[in-house]
């Protein structure tokens, strides 16, 4: 009974981890850096503030895991609460009460 409710746990986990993915590769197009360069794949990761654009050579299956490899452990790296924001300037005062 353990065994199966760990793995109910593990199940769930999974579920939940994949509702708060954010991070997801939107696109994998074969190209070239320039016309004497290599010949290779672009991904882009979309989800957060900004697209971010890669550049791997390989196979379309061996780039296209690489990218969802990354996108996942951006993901991770959220965690529950989402983003911490940095805000650059000056810190507030506090009130007085």
């Amino acid at each position: 009974m353990v065994a199966g409710g760990k793995n109910k746990e593990s199940i769930e986990a999974a579920e939940l981890s994949a509702k708060l993915a954010i991070y997801h590769v939107s696109r994998l197009e074969k190209t070239k850096l320039d016309n004497a360069g290599p010949v290779g794949y672009r991904y882009t990761i979309e989800g957060g503030y900004a697209p971010i654009t890669g550049f791997r050579t390989g196979s379309k299956e061996d780039v296209g895991a690489h990218a969802t490899s990354l996108a996942k452990e951006m993901n991770e790296r959220r965690g529950l609460k989402g983003t911490k924001h940095i805000v650059i300037g000056k810190p507030r005062k506090p009130q007085a009460s």
